[in-house]
């Protein structure tokens, strides 16, 4: 088990007790869908895992049928 401590738009968040493989979500300014960190391997001072990023929703190319 471990304690993650981010630091995301100059505000400290503390997810207590996460085991590896297990997501850590988290939300960040300006995205209504939250980060996932995923660890793979925790040591004394590394964490080794990946980040996924929210997917940027682009408008449709068809839009409104005005007349």
């Amino acid at each position: 088990r471990f304690t993650l401590d981010l630091m995301v738009d100059d505000k400290d968040i503390v997810k207590k007790n996460k085991t590896a493989l297990e997501p850590v979500q988290f939300y960040a300014a300006g995205y209504r869908q939250p980060y996932e960190l995923v660890v793979f391997e925790v040591n004394k001072n590394q964490i080794v895992g990946y980040l996924s990023t929210p997917k940027v929703q682009v408008a449709s190319a068809h839009g409104p049928n005005l007349k």
